[in-house]
Protein backbone atom coordinates (compact mmCIF):
# COMPACT_ATOMS: atom_id res chain seq x y z
CA UNK A 1 0.00 0.00 0.00
CA UNK A 2 3.07 2.49 0.80
CA UNK A 3 6.74 2.33 1.10
CA UNK A 4 8.22 1.39 3.75
CA UNK A 5 11.33 3.49 5.35
CA UNK A 6 14.67 2.18 6.39
CA UNK A 7 13.36 1.30 10.01
CA UNK A 8 10.05 -0.31 8.77
CA UNK A 9 7.69 2.70 9.40
CA UNK A 10 5.19 4.78 7.40
CA UNK A 11 6.42 8.53 7.12
CA UNK A 12 3.45 10.58 8.31
CA UNK A 13 2.82 11.89 4.81
CA UNK A 14 2.87 8.00 3.18
CA UNK A 15 0.36 7.00 6.06
CA UNK A 16 -1.84 10.17 4.98
CA UNK A 17 -2.19 10.09 1.33
CA UNK A 18 -1.16 7.10 -1.07
CA UNK A 19 0.42 8.03 -4.14
CA UNK A 20 -1.89 6.49 -6.47
CA UNK A 21 -4.60 9.48 -5.69
CA UNK A 22 -1.88 11.46 -7.28
CA UNK A 23 -1.58 9.35 -10.53
CA UNK A 24 -6.22 10.12 -10.04
CA UNK A 25 -5.65 13.47 -10.64
CA UNK A 26 -3.55 13.14 -13.35
CA UNK A 27 -5.88 10.68 -15.23
CA UNK A 28 -8.93 13.28 -14.58
CA UNK A 29 -6.90 16.28 -16.51
CA UNK A 30 -5.84 13.18 -19.04
CA UNK A 31 -10.25 12.74 -18.80
CA UNK A 32 -11.00 16.63 -19.19
CA UNK A 33 -8.73 16.61 -22.71
CA UNK A 34 -10.95 12.92 -23.99
CA UNK A 35 -14.24 14.34 -23.02
CA UNK A 36 -13.47 17.90 -24.00
CA UNK A 37 -12.32 16.39 -27.68
CA UNK A 38 -15.14 14.82 -27.81
CA UNK A 39 -18.03 16.57 -27.13
CA UNK A 40 -16.59 19.86 -29.24
CA UNK A 41 -17.78 18.15 -32.00
CA UNK A 42 -21.95 19.59 -31.19
CA UNK A 43 -20.26 23.62 -31.45
CA UNK A 44 -18.59 22.96 -34.71
CA UNK A 45 -21.38 20.72 -36.66
CA UNK A 46 -23.83 24.00 -37.52
CA UNK A 47 -20.89 26.69 -38.38
CA UNK A 48 -19.10 24.16 -40.52
CA UNK A 49 -22.05 22.95 -42.45
CA UNK A 50 -23.31 26.54 -42.97
CA UNK A 51 -19.63 28.06 -44.15
CA UNK A 52 -18.84 25.11 -46.40
CA UNK A 53 -22.68 24.28 -47.82
CA UNK A 54 -22.44 20.33 -46.26
CA UNK A 55 -25.47 19.12 -44.97
CA UNK A 56 -26.24 17.51 -41.18
CA UNK A 57 -25.33 14.07 -42.51
CA UNK A 58 -22.19 14.65 -44.93
CA UNK A 59 -20.47 16.64 -41.64
CA UNK A 60 -21.51 14.56 -38.89
CA UNK A 61 -20.39 11.44 -40.64
CA UNK A 62 -16.33 12.77 -39.79
CA UNK A 63 -18.04 12.39 -35.84
CA UNK A 64 -18.91 8.90 -36.96
CA UNK A 65 -15.67 8.53 -38.48
CA UNK A 66 -14.16 9.54 -35.66
CA UNK A 67 -15.62 6.96 -33.19
CA UNK A 68 -15.01 4.24 -35.70
CA UNK A 69 -11.37 5.01 -35.75
CA UNK A 70 -11.62 5.23 -31.77
CA UNK A 71 -13.48 1.94 -31.76
CA UNK A 72 -11.32 0.25 -34.15
CA UNK A 73 -8.01 1.32 -32.38
CA UNK A 74 -8.78 0.58 -28.96
CA UNK A 75 -7.68 -3.07 -28.97
CA UNK A 76 -4.33 -1.74 -30.85
CA UNK A 77 -4.12 0.65 -27.46
CA UNK A 78 -5.21 -1.97 -25.11
CA UNK A 79 -2.36 -4.60 -26.06
CA UNK A 80 -0.37 -1.51 -25.97
CA UNK A 81 -0.82 -0.83 -22.68
CA UNK A 82 -0.47 -4.19 -21.46
CA UNK A 83 2.45 -5.08 -22.86
CA UNK A 84 4.30 -1.42 -22.23
CA UNK A 85 2.30 0.73 -20.49
CA UNK A 86 -0.38 3.35 -20.28
CA UNK A 87 2.00 6.09 -20.13
CA UNK A 88 3.55 5.70 -24.17
CA UNK A 89 -0.17 5.13 -24.77
CA UNK A 90 -0.91 8.90 -23.14
CA UNK A 91 2.24 10.43 -24.95
CA UNK A 92 1.71 9.22 -28.24
CA UNK A 93 -1.98 9.93 -27.88
CA UNK A 94 -1.41 13.61 -27.13
CA UNK A 95 1.20 13.92 -29.85
CA UNK A 96 -1.66 12.71 -32.51
CA UNK A 97 -4.38 14.79 -31.08
CA UNK A 98 -2.07 18.10 -31.07
CA UNK A 99 -0.85 17.29 -34.67
CA UNK A 100 -5.15 16.34 -36.11
CA UNK A 101 -6.33 19.44 -34.62
CA UNK A 102 -3.61 21.91 -35.92
CA UNK A 103 -4.25 20.49 -39.23
CA UNK A 104 -8.23 20.19 -38.47
CA UNK A 105 -7.80 24.53 -38.39
CA UNK A 106 -6.73 24.55 -42.00
CA UNK A 107 -8.69 22.42 -44.08
CA UNK A 108 -10.99 23.35 -47.07
CA UNK A 109 -12.70 20.20 -48.32
CA UNK A 110 -15.00 17.66 -46.58
CA UNK A 111 -12.43 15.15 -47.39
CA UNK A 112 -9.82 16.60 -45.67
CA UNK A 113 -12.04 17.02 -42.66
CA UNK A 114 -12.89 13.38 -42.74
CA UNK A 115 -9.32 12.31 -42.74
CA UNK A 116 -8.67 14.47 -39.66
CA UNK A 117 -11.36 13.69 -37.39
CA UNK A 118 -10.37 9.88 -38.11
CA UNK A 119 -7.33 10.63 -37.49
CA UNK A 120 -8.48 12.69 -34.31
CA UNK A 121 -10.55 9.49 -33.34
CA UNK A 122 -6.85 7.01 -33.55
CA UNK A 123 -5.46 9.54 -30.66
CA UNK A 124 -8.46 9.63 -28.61
CA UNK A 125 -9.06 6.19 -28.73
CA UNK A 126 -5.95 5.65 -26.19
CA UNK A 127 -7.14 8.39 -23.89
CA UNK A 128 -10.74 6.92 -23.03
CA UNK A 129 -11.66 4.93 -19.93
CA UNK A 130 -10.26 1.86 -21.48
CA UNK A 131 -6.41 2.80 -20.78
CA UNK A 132 -7.92 5.20 -17.61
CA UNK A 133 -9.33 1.89 -16.32
CA UNK A 134 -6.36 0.31 -16.74
CA UNK A 135 -4.28 2.60 -14.82
CA UNK A 136 -6.27 3.05 -12.08
CA UNK A 137 -7.10 -0.83 -11.75
CA UNK A 138 -3.34 -0.99 -11.53
CA UNK A 139 -2.89 1.61 -8.68
CA UNK A 140 -6.58 0.41 -6.64
CA UNK A 141 -7.72 -2.89 -5.12
CA UNK A 142 -9.78 -1.09 -2.86
CA UNK A 143 -11.88 1.91 -3.61
CA UNK A 144 -11.32 1.32 -7.18
CA UNK A 145 -14.87 2.03 -8.31
CA UNK A 146 -14.48 5.75 -6.65
CA UNK A 147 -11.31 5.93 -7.73
CA UNK A 148 -12.41 5.04 -11.20
CA UNK A 149 -15.33 8.01 -11.04
CA UNK A 150 -12.88 10.81 -10.24
CA UNK A 151 -10.13 10.09 -13.00
CA UNK A 152 -13.29 9.82 -15.24
CA UNK A 153 -15.33 12.85 -13.77
CA UNK A 154 -12.60 14.86 -16.00
CA UNK A 155 -14.61 13.95 -19.49
CA UNK A 156 -17.88 15.50 -17.68
CA UNK A 157 -15.86 18.45 -16.74
CA UNK A 158 -14.12 18.57 -19.79
CA UNK A 159 -17.44 18.89 -22.00
CA UNK A 160 -18.68 21.69 -19.33
CA UNK A 161 -15.69 23.78 -20.17
CA UNK A 162 -14.56 22.81 -23.54
CA UNK A 163 -18.05 23.24 -25.12
CA UNK A 164 -18.89 26.26 -23.68
CA UNK A 165 -15.27 27.35 -24.73
CA UNK A 166 -15.52 26.22 -28.45
CA UNK A 167 -18.57 28.03 -28.78
CA UNK A 168 -17.31 31.55 -27.42
CA UNK A 169 -13.76 31.30 -29.73
CA UNK A 170 -15.61 30.66 -33.11
CA UNK A 171 -18.20 33.01 -32.51
CA UNK A 172 -16.14 35.48 -31.20
CA UNK A 173 -13.30 34.59 -33.87
CA UNK A 174 -13.87 31.18 -36.02
CA UNK A 175 -13.62 27.79 -36.13
CA UNK A 176 -10.31 27.80 -37.18
CA UNK A 177 -9.33 29.72 -34.23
CA UNK A 178 -11.01 27.13 -31.65
CA UNK A 179 -9.19 24.24 -33.37
CA UNK A 180 -5.88 25.60 -32.73
CA UNK A 181 -6.72 26.62 -29.01
CA UNK A 182 -7.69 22.90 -28.39
CA UNK A 183 -4.53 21.97 -30.64
CA UNK A 184 -2.19 23.65 -27.63
CA UNK A 185 -4.12 22.39 -24.64
CA UNK A 186 -3.20 18.75 -26.54
CA UNK A 187 0.22 19.50 -26.87
CA UNK A 188 1.18 21.98 -24.45
CA UNK A 189 -1.26 20.85 -21.33
CA UNK A 190 -1.69 17.11 -21.49
CA UNK A 191 1.64 15.82 -23.20
CA UNK A 192 3.98 17.54 -20.19
CA UNK A 193 1.80 16.12 -17.63
CA UNK A 194 2.08 12.60 -18.66
CA UNK A 195 5.50 12.48 -19.73
CA UNK A 196 6.85 14.35 -16.55
CA UNK A 197 4.48 13.05 -13.45
CA UNK A 198 2.46 9.79 -14.83
CA UNK A 199 3.63 6.88 -13.31
CA UNK A 200 2.45 3.61 -14.84
CA UNK A 201 2.44 1.05 -11.62
CA UNK A 202 2.80 1.38 -8.24
CA UNK A 203 6.13 -0.93 -8.82
CA UNK A 204 8.12 1.77 -9.80
CA UNK A 205 7.44 3.98 -6.91
CA UNK A 206 8.03 1.02 -4.47
CA UNK A 207 4.58 0.47 -3.56
CA UNK A 208 1.54 -1.91 -3.98
CA UNK A 209 -1.83 -1.57 -5.34
CA UNK A 210 -4.28 0.16 -2.59
CA UNK A 211 -5.09 -2.55 -0.19
CA UNK A 212 -3.19 -5.46 -2.13
CA UNK A 213 -1.33 -5.70 1.46
CA UNK A 214 -4.67 -6.47 3.06
CA UNK A 215 -5.42 -9.90 0.61
CA UNK A 216 -1.53 -10.92 0.81
CA UNK A 217 -1.94 -11.17 4.52
CA UNK A 218 -4.78 -12.89 4.23
CA UNK A 219 -4.90 -15.04 1.68
CA UNK A 220 -5.17 -19.05 1.41
CA UNK A 221 -1.85 -20.36 -0.24
CA UNK A 222 -2.56 -21.71 -3.84
CA UNK A 223 -1.03 -22.67 -6.99
CA UNK A 224 0.67 -20.83 -9.23
CA UNK A 225 -2.25 -21.51 -11.90
CA UNK A 226 -5.32 -21.10 -9.26
CA UNK A 227 -3.30 -17.36 -8.86
CA UNK A 228 -3.50 -16.48 -12.58
CA UNK A 229 -7.11 -17.44 -13.33
CA UNK A 230 -7.89 -15.21 -10.06
CA UNK A 231 -5.98 -12.19 -11.54
CA UNK A 232 -8.69 -12.49 -14.44
CA UNK A 233 -9.56 -14.06 -17.72
CA UNK A 234 -7.72 -13.78 -21.09
CA UNK A 235 -9.57 -12.07 -24.00
CA UNK A 236 -9.98 -15.20 -25.71
CA UNK A 237 -11.74 -16.67 -22.67
CA UNK A 238 -13.82 -13.46 -22.11
CA UNK A 239 -15.03 -13.73 -25.67
CA UNK A 240 -16.15 -17.22 -25.06
CA UNK A 241 -19.15 -16.15 -22.35
CA UNK A 242 -22.17 -14.60 -23.00
CA UNK A 243 -21.53 -11.60 -20.78
CA UNK A 244 -19.04 -10.40 -22.80
CA UNK A 245 -20.83 -10.11 -26.02
CA UNK A 246 -23.88 -9.30 -23.93
CA UNK A 247 -22.54 -6.19 -22.59
CA UNK A 248 -20.78 -5.33 -26.08
CA UNK A 249 -24.35 -4.96 -27.38
CA UNK A 250 -25.78 -3.16 -24.64
CA UNK A 251 -22.82 -0.70 -24.56
CA UNK A 252 -23.22 -0.66 -28.34
CA UNK A 253 -26.78 0.12 -28.22
CA UNK A 254 -26.60 3.10 -25.71
CA UNK A 255 -23.42 4.58 -27.48
CA UNK A 256 -25.45 4.56 -30.66
CA UNK A 257 -28.19 6.81 -28.96
CA UNK A 258 -25.61 8.85 -27.06
CA UNK A 259 -23.60 9.61 -29.72
CA UNK A 260 -26.26 10.91 -31.67
CA UNK A 261 -27.62 12.80 -29.07
CA UNK A 262 -24.40 14.64 -27.99
CA UNK A 263 -22.99 15.11 -31.80
CA UNK A 264 -26.56 16.56 -32.64
CA UNK A 265 -28.01 18.80 -29.22
CA UNK A 266 -26.23 22.10 -29.96
CA UNK A 267 -28.06 21.92 -33.44
CA UNK A 268 -31.91 20.81 -32.12
CA UNK A 269 -31.63 23.82 -29.57
CA UNK A 270 -30.03 26.33 -32.65
CA UNK A 271 -32.84 25.20 -34.76
CA UNK A 272 -35.72 25.20 -31.17
CA UNK A 273 -34.67 29.43 -31.64
CA UNK A 274 -31.39 29.45 -29.48
CA UNK A 275 -28.29 31.46 -29.93
CA UNK A 276 -24.90 28.51 -30.39
CA UNK A 277 -24.10 30.48 -27.48
CA UNK A 278 -26.79 29.53 -25.54
CA UNK A 279 -26.86 26.65 -26.87
CA UNK A 280 -23.07 25.22 -26.54
CA UNK A 281 -23.37 26.54 -22.40
CA UNK A 282 -26.33 23.91 -22.06
CA UNK A 283 -24.69 21.08 -23.61
CA UNK A 284 -21.57 21.70 -21.52
CA UNK A 285 -23.97 22.12 -18.46
CA UNK A 286 -25.24 18.43 -19.66
CA UNK A 287 -22.20 16.95 -19.77
CA UNK A 288 -20.86 18.90 -16.33
CA UNK A 289 -23.83 16.23 -14.71
CA UNK A 290 -21.99 13.51 -16.59
CA UNK A 291 -19.56 14.11 -13.78
CA UNK A 292 -22.07 13.49 -10.51
CA UNK A 293 -22.88 10.46 -12.60
CA UNK A 294 -19.42 8.84 -12.83
CA UNK A 295 -18.49 9.25 -9.12
CA UNK A 296 -21.90 8.45 -7.54
CA UNK A 297 -22.01 5.18 -10.01
CA UNK A 298 -18.53 4.61 -9.01
CA UNK A 299 -18.96 4.82 -5.83
CA UNK A 300 -22.70 3.03 -5.60
CA UNK A 301 -20.27 -0.20 -7.99
CA UNK A 302 -18.43 -1.11 -4.64
CA UNK A 303 -21.46 -2.01 -2.72
CA UNK A 304 -24.38 -3.24 -4.84
CA UNK A 305 -24.70 -6.79 -5.54
CA UNK A 306 -26.21 -6.49 -8.75
CA UNK A 307 -23.42 -4.80 -10.81
CA UNK A 308 -25.29 -4.76 -14.41
CA UNK A 309 -28.31 -2.93 -13.12
CA UNK A 310 -26.45 -0.01 -12.73
CA UNK A 311 -25.95 0.03 -16.53
CA UNK A 312 -29.57 -0.57 -17.09
CA UNK A 313 -30.44 2.67 -15.06
CA UNK A 314 -27.89 4.69 -16.55
CA UNK A 315 -29.42 3.81 -19.92
CA UNK A 316 -33.37 3.95 -18.90
CA UNK A 317 -32.21 7.57 -17.34
CA UNK A 318 -31.02 8.83 -20.80
CA UNK A 319 -34.17 7.39 -22.48
CA UNK A 320 -36.49 9.60 -20.01
CA UNK A 321 -34.40 12.48 -21.02
CA UNK A 322 -34.10 12.45 -24.62
CA UNK A 323 -38.00 11.25 -24.65
CA UNK A 324 -38.64 14.55 -22.86
CA UNK A 325 -36.36 17.21 -24.74
CA UNK A 326 -38.79 15.83 -28.29
CA UNK A 327 -41.64 18.26 -26.25
CA UNK A 328 -39.29 21.19 -25.91
CA UNK A 329 -41.24 23.02 -27.88
CA UNK A 330 -44.28 23.05 -25.64
CA UNK A 331 -42.39 22.73 -22.77
CA UNK A 332 -39.69 24.99 -22.96
CA UNK A 333 -37.27 25.30 -20.14
CA UNK A 334 -38.98 22.61 -18.45
CA UNK A 335 -38.00 20.43 -21.03
CA UNK A 336 -34.59 21.25 -20.39
CA UNK A 337 -34.83 20.30 -16.68
CA UNK A 338 -35.26 17.08 -17.02
CA UNK A 339 -33.64 16.52 -20.01
CA UNK A 340 -30.24 17.99 -18.50
CA UNK A 341 -29.97 15.84 -15.35
CA UNK A 342 -31.19 12.81 -16.71
CA UNK A 343 -28.96 12.60 -19.61
CA UNK A 344 -26.01 13.77 -17.80
CA UNK A 345 -26.55 11.54 -14.85
CA UNK A 346 -27.19 8.62 -17.15
CA UNK A 347 -24.46 8.92 -19.52
CA UNK A 348 -21.44 9.38 -16.68
CA UNK A 349 -22.69 6.10 -15.39
CA UNK A 350 -22.51 4.57 -18.81
CA UNK A 351 -18.92 5.85 -19.27
CA UNK A 352 -17.45 4.89 -15.70
CA UNK A 353 -19.21 1.19 -15.92
CA UNK A 354 -17.51 0.54 -19.33
CA UNK A 355 -13.80 -0.19 -17.57
CA UNK A 356 -15.67 -0.96 -14.40
CA UNK A 357 -17.63 -3.87 -16.07
CA UNK A 358 -14.59 -5.31 -17.66
CA UNK A 359 -12.63 -5.40 -14.28
CA UNK A 360 -15.81 -6.29 -12.15
CA UNK A 361 -16.70 -9.38 -14.64
CA UNK A 362 -13.19 -10.71 -15.90
CA UNK A 363 -10.23 -9.06 -13.74
CA UNK A 364 -7.34 -7.23 -14.72
CA UNK A 365 -5.07 -9.76 -16.18
CA UNK A 366 -5.87 -8.65 -19.65
CA UNK A 367 -7.83 -5.77 -18.73
CA UNK A 368 -6.61 -3.45 -21.53
CA UNK A 369 -7.76 -5.88 -24.17
CA UNK A 370 -10.66 -6.95 -23.11
CA UNK A 371 -12.12 -3.27 -22.55
CA UNK A 372 -10.16 -2.41 -26.12
CA UNK A 373 -12.65 -5.11 -27.64
CA UNK A 374 -15.88 -4.15 -25.69
CA UNK A 375 -15.08 -0.73 -27.02
CA UNK A 376 -14.88 -1.82 -30.23
CA UNK A 377 -17.57 -3.29 -30.60
CA UNK A 378 -19.50 -0.22 -28.63
CA UNK A 379 -17.83 2.40 -30.56
CA UNK A 380 -16.63 1.36 -33.96
CA UNK A 381 -20.75 0.16 -34.21
CA UNK A 382 -22.92 1.66 -31.78
CA UNK A 383 -20.46 5.61 -32.16
CA UNK A 384 -19.76 5.63 -35.89
CA UNK A 385 -23.70 4.77 -36.74
CA UNK A 386 -25.96 6.72 -34.35
CA UNK A 387 -24.90 10.71 -35.48
CA UNK A 388 -24.71 10.20 -39.12
CA UNK A 389 -28.01 8.20 -38.60
CA UNK A 390 -29.36 10.95 -36.76
CA UNK A 391 -28.28 13.68 -39.47
CA UNK A 392 -29.14 11.78 -42.28
CA UNK A 393 -33.25 11.23 -40.36
CA UNK A 394 -32.74 14.93 -39.95
CA UNK A 395 -32.06 15.60 -44.15
CA UNK A 396 -34.99 13.63 -44.98
CA UNK A 397 -37.30 15.07 -42.27
CA UNK A 398 -36.10 18.84 -41.46
CA UNK A 399 -36.31 17.98 -38.04
CA UNK A 400 -34.44 15.54 -34.89
CA UNK A 401 -38.05 14.01 -34.12
CA UNK A 402 -37.68 10.53 -35.60
CA UNK A 403 -34.07 10.41 -34.78
CA UNK A 404 -34.62 10.92 -31.03
CA UNK A 405 -37.30 8.59 -30.57
CA UNK A 406 -34.78 5.98 -32.21
CA UNK A 407 -31.84 7.25 -29.56
CA UNK A 408 -35.08 6.70 -26.87
CA UNK A 409 -35.67 3.26 -28.21
CA UNK A 410 -32.21 2.14 -28.35
CA UNK A 411 -31.86 3.07 -24.61
CA UNK A 412 -34.20 1.47 -23.33
CA UNK A 413 -32.73 -1.91 -26.11
CA UNK A 414 -29.90 -1.54 -24.08
CA UNK A 415 -31.32 -1.28 -20.75
CA UNK A 416 -33.05 -4.65 -21.26
CA UNK A 417 -30.21 -6.17 -22.08
CA UNK A 418 -28.34 -5.24 -19.54
CA UNK A 419 -30.72 -5.90 -16.91
CA UNK A 420 -30.57 -9.66 -17.78
CA UNK A 421 -26.68 -9.87 -18.22
CA UNK A 422 -25.28 -12.05 -15.30
CA UNK A 423 -22.04 -12.41 -14.50
CA UNK A 424 -19.70 -15.09 -16.11
CA UNK A 425 -18.18 -18.33 -14.07
CA UNK A 426 -15.75 -20.20 -13.64
CA UNK A 427 -14.30 -22.17 -11.54
CA UNK A 428 -11.86 -19.41 -9.55
CA UNK A 429 -13.43 -16.62 -9.44
CA UNK A 430 -12.10 -13.69 -11.34
CA UNK A 431 -11.43 -11.05 -9.73
CA UNK A 432 -11.05 -11.33 -5.78
CA UNK A 433 -9.88 -7.96 -5.01
CA UNK A 434 -13.75 -6.84 -5.96
CA UNK A 435 -14.43 -9.23 -2.83
CA UNK A 436 -13.66 -7.64 0.11
CA UNK A 437 -15.04 -7.16 3.59
CA UNK A 438 -16.84 -4.06 3.86
CA UNK A 439 -14.62 -3.34 7.07
CA UNK A 440 -11.37 -3.37 4.87
CA UNK A 441 -12.82 -0.73 2.19
CA UNK A 442 -11.51 2.07 3.94
CA UNK A 443 -8.28 1.63 3.69
CA UNK A 444 -6.14 4.16 2.68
Amino acid sequence: MSRHNTNGEQSSAEQRIFYGWFIVAILFFISVIDGGFTYIFSAFLKPLSQEFGWTRAETSGAFSLYLLAAGLSLPFWGWLSDARGVKIVFVLSAIIDGVALVLLSHMDSLAVFYVLYTFLGVGLGGIGPATVGKAVSQWFVTKRGRAMGIALIGGGFGGLVLVPLAGVLIEEFNWRTAFQGLAALALGGMLPAVWFFLVDTPAEKGLVPLGQEFLTQHSVSSSMEEQEAADGWTLKEAMSTLTFWLLGISFCLGLMAAAAVHAHQVAFMQDSGLSLESASTIAGVTLSMTMGGRFVVGWASEYVRHFHWLLSLSLVLQAIGVGVLLYFDTLGIWALAVFVPCVGLGYGGLVVLWPLSVSHDFGTRAFGAIAGAVGTIALSIGGAVGPVAAGAMYDSTGNYGIAFLSCLGLFLAGAMIAFVTVEPQRAIAPSPSLHIPASKRDLE
